[in-house]
């Protein structure tokens, strides 16, 4: 059995997951974070946060050689534009599962683009801290992004003994959570830091010195960046650097545009006039919304026997597949809207699978 790169790898234990029932462009979509209504459906139906914007790097004409490459050695087929993970396929999963271990904490879905903040916040205090108290002022800002470095100026020590303290705290805290990582993760971001009289080494350079792909080290290296953010109750500092992140504004923008209408008493019909929007493009975001919110009034859109037929489908049949599901429910006549929203609603991470 030939041995797979890193994100080739990922993309057969997703593959796995979706229960050969999307196309490999909805894959490349979670893979790379695309944040649409439809990507956010098929996260939350199939329950694969955890490999949401896991490569946002992917570029497509890659991700395709990368596909070609695994249906030339038999692990993936595509059926009617299905991705079908063949037994070869599962048997290589199986035997990845069996001696790999996952970083206690990767959630590309809640932390996002916001990760990449965070870090930004916390390495550029790191730097400025160490090149301050060793006298040196003359520096290159290892980000030049004028948001963070707003953000630095804001909660810059204003004494030498304050950012001696600051440094000493942030230097202990790190050095606790760091110690409950994988040391090759600890590894990965304490030497991504960059400070006085020392650089933080490139991805290649990483890899050469663990013996890992560069890909790996960016999912293992964002995993430790995403355990941080988790726990960045248990430090000031941290704390500091995370406390006006927002990391639960999930709803696409022209969603949320459609919620404030729905907020107000509106129906559908009138909010597709007036925003000039299909019937279908509504039917979207409400669908959007309905996975995010606990308090969603599903009971208005589709009546409690018509929620309960369909979940005794999905479960009965092991399928999130619309078709099939619609079928099913014959002779009851039950739209896609329906099925969709039920299954959103019934998907979400804090009420379990369908």
């Amino acid at each position: 059995m030939q041995a797979l790169s890193f994100r080739r790898q990922m993309f057969l234990l997703l593959a796995e997951r979706m229960n050969q029932e999307r196309s490999i462009q909805a894959l490349y979509h979670i893979l790379t974070g695309k944040k649409s209504s439809q990507t956010i459906q098929d996260i939350k139906w199939y329950n694969v946060t955890y490999y949401f914007r896991m490569f946002p790097y992917w570029k497509e004409t890659d991700f395709e050689k990368d596909t070609n490459e695994l249906q030339y050695l038999r692990y993936i087929a595509s059926d009617n534009n299905r991705v079908m993970i063949t037994e070869q396929g599962r048997s290589q999963n199986d035997n990845f599962r069996m001696f790999y271990r996952w970083p206690p904490v990767f959630n590309g879905w809640l932390y996002g683009k916001n990760a990449a903040v965070f870090w930004k916040r916390t390495a550029l205090l790191v730097q400025c801290l160490s090149q301050t108290l060793a006298g040196n002022r003359r520096f290159l800002p290892v980000f030049e992004d004028i948001s963070v470095q707003h953000w630095l100026k804001k909660n810059w020590p204003k004494t030498i003994e304050e950012k001696q303290q600051t440094a000493f705290i942030l230097f202990n805290d790190l050095r606790n959570l760091l110690d409950e990582l994988d040391e090759r993760d600890a590894f990965l971001f304490m030497n991504r830091l960059t400070g006085y009289h020392l650089t933080g080494l490139t991805w290649t350079q990483l890899s050469n010195r663990l013996q890992m792909s560069e890909d790996e080290c960016y999912f293992r290296f964002l995993g430790s960046v995403h355990f941080l953010l988790e726990h960045a109750d248990r430090s000031a500092v941290l704390h500091q650097a995370a406390s006006d992140l927002v990391f639960r504004d999930v709803l696409t923008e022209t969603t949320k545009k459609t919620l404030r209408y729905m907020n107000e008493g509106w129906g559908m019909e009138r909010i597709a006039r007036v925003r000039n929007l299909k019937m279908s493009t509504i039917e979207d975001h409400v669908v959007e919304i309905a996975s995010e919110q606990n308090n969603f009034p599903i009971g208005d859109y589709v009546e409690k026997e018509d929620q309960n037929l369909i979940l005794h489908h999905a479960s009965a049949l092991q399928t999130k597949r619309l078709k099939v599901l619609k079928e099913a429910a014959q002779p009851k006549q039950l739209d896609y809207f329906s099925i969709r929203l039920t299954l959103a609603f019934y998907g979400r991470e804090d009420h379990g699978q369908a």
